[in-house]
């Protein structure tokens, strides 16, 4: 598919480059879309690029067309099995955060079944953080920095550590 293919699909008329044709969502556009509001070309790294004045999204104008992203590619389209997995991962994340607030709401609304559900948290929390630091490992070596200073402040106490600062950190400098 093309980009004036599709346009020509959605009553479009050229201008410039670009074709301004009418947006097939009805969530922003009830009595159809009589200004042609959206616009739709073909970018320079080969894919065909839509943009609706109106506030439409993406996703929401190819589910109106019952069109997937794939389709908007001019070259042949090649799976990208890493950004997949990265897809997949954040998507489980998603779902184990919200499981995670369901069990501290379970502990919260059934006493009687609160080891259960405290239990349920751990394991929820444990397999979130492993696929949290899968995902963002900058995060995760923020959060073993932080665990070691808690570590040294823990061993050596903040007081004694505290003096240990030289005194030109607690120098201010007045300018005149």
């Amino acid at each position: 598919m093309t980009a004036s293919e599709l346009a020509r699909q959605l009553h479009g008329k050229k201008a410039g480059k670009r074709w301004q044709c009418r947006c097939p969502c009805t969530t922003m556009h009830h009595n159809g879309d009589r200004n042609r509001s959206l616009s739709v070309w073909e970018s320079e790294d080969n894919w065909i690029r839509l943009h609706c004045f109106t506030g439409c999204t993406r996703d929401e104008i190819l589910a109106a067309l019952g069109l997937k992203v794939r389709d908007l590619a001019l070259n042949e389209f090649r799976r990208n099995p890493e950004w997949e997995q990265r897809r997949r991962d954040e998507d489980r994340l998603k779902l184990l955060e919200h499981q995670h607030g369901l069990a501290i709401m379970a502990q919260a609304v059934i006493p009687e079944e609160r080891n259960y559900w405290a239990a349920v948290e751990r394991n929820i929390a444990i397999k979130g953080r492993a696929l949290r630091g899968k995902l963002y490992p900058e995060e995760k070596i923020r959060r073993e920095k932080e665990r070691e200073l808690q570590r040294i402040i823990s061993e050596y106490g903040f007081e004694e550590l505290w003096n240990c600062l030289p005194q030109s950190v607690f120098e201010v400098k007045h300018e005149n």
